[in-house]
């Protein structure tokens, strides 16, 4: 009794531990959206070490909730039942009939409602959900097989994200106009001609619908107290963080700050007066593979030159901005270089407050 009694407390921690940790990893998943990387990152390991499966279970508990609110939503309309007449036999109308009522009892799927639609419907519906954001159309292709075939079998939502996303990109003009060039369709259709698969695979573009950020930390030695006899000097941990974001028309907002991204992201916006932000212009290069953008800005004394390079990050592709080259130029235009040693890579983080960009 005492044995069966320690046995069921310990599953009872152990449920505990579970959805402890499914709370901290939601947790986490919240920081990520806020751009706090390196706090999420944290959730993460935490939740992790209270249970390994966390993820798993976390995963179940939002499908479950998913699938809730399908039901409370969905239509009262009776599901189509398969069709029992055309291409049967008269000996195996019966069992057929059977058959379509224990469809109707036992498979009522949440995308039944897709059977009544005609495919041109439904490309449309890919069509505007490939407009919206390329995360609303992997999204639409998680929720079911025919949605998976139309998002990502078929070449149409390629082309429509890539006439869409490379129509926002602002390519540098001086550079076009030395090589004899008014648009960089020419080099579209040499380099990938209309696979347009491959080219979203392969050729860099800046995304809008968030903003790119930078955590910076380094080591900076204090100096002893005046009188210390200890040997040991302080040791501050710096921290500061790096935001653009970019917009079509070839401006950027840019700013340099110990704000976290919580309490800036929100509101960051060239509409807005923020302090200590700088609205810069950027540009992609057509050389190096398209993938090396240039932000400028200037003041009475200097123009300054920022060069990063669009790079993929895991499994995420032109997630990340590399350094490349930091720099300013005086009245002579004499270059100075500023130092990179503690800089990081920016990686974009979508902010779901931001409108969508309508293409050109």
């Amino acid at each position: 009794m005492t044995g069966t009694h320690h046995e069921s407390h310990m599953l009872g921690d152990s449920g505990n531990t579970g959805l402890e940790a499914v709370d901290l990893w939601k947790k986490g998943v919240l920081k990520e959206k806020d751009g706090l990387m390196m706090d999420a990152i944290g959730c993460y390991r935490r939740a992790l070490k209270m249970d390994e499966e966390v993820e798993k279970r976390y995963r179940k508990q939002v499908h479950q909730e998913i699938q809730t609110m399908r039901m409370m939503e969905k239509l009262t309309l009776q599901p189509q039942r398969p069709n029992t007449q055309e291409g049967e036999d008269a000996g195996n109308a019966d069992s057929s009939a059977k058959e379509a009522g224990k469809y109707a009892e036992e498979n009522d799927q949440p995308c039944w409602i897709l059977e009544m639609l005609p495919g041109d419907i439904l490309k449309k519906v890919v069509r505007e959900i490939v407009l919206s954001s390329g995360e609303s159309w992997l999204n639409l292709s998680l929720t079911c097989k025919r949605f998976q075939q139309l998002c990502f079998e078929e070449p149409e939502p390629y082309r429509t994200f890539a006439q869409y996303i490379y129509s926002l990109q602002y390519y540098d003009k001086a550079a076009m106009a030395l090589n004899g060039l008014s648009s960089v369709k020419a080099l579209e259709e040499a380099f990938w001609g209309v696979n347009y698969k491959r080219m979203l695979e392969e050729r860099p573009y800046v995304k809008f619908q968030g903003c790119y950020i930078s955590v910076v930390n380094y080591l900076r030695h204090g100096a002893s107290p005046e009188g210390s006899s200890s040997w040991i000097s302080p040791v501050h941990m710096i921290t500061y963080y790096r935001y653009f974001r970019f917009y079509p028309d070839g401006s950027c907002l840019r700013l340099v700050t110990t704000d976290e991204p919580s309490n800036v992201v929100r509101g960051f916006d060239c509409d807005k007066d923020i302090k200590n932000a700088d609205l810069c212009h950027w540009s992609l290069s057509i050389d190096d593979d398209l993938s090396v953008i240039t932000i400028t800005r200037r003041n009475d004394k200097y123009s300054f030159e920022e060069k990063l390079r669009i790079h993929r990050h895991a499994h995420k592709r032109h997630q990340r901005l590399k350094w490349m080259s930091s720099g300013a130029f005086d009245d002579r235009g004499e270059r100075i270089d500023f130092s990179m040693r503690n800089e990081k890579p920016f990686s974009f983080s979508r902010v779901t407050s931001y409108k969508p960009v309508k293409g050109g």
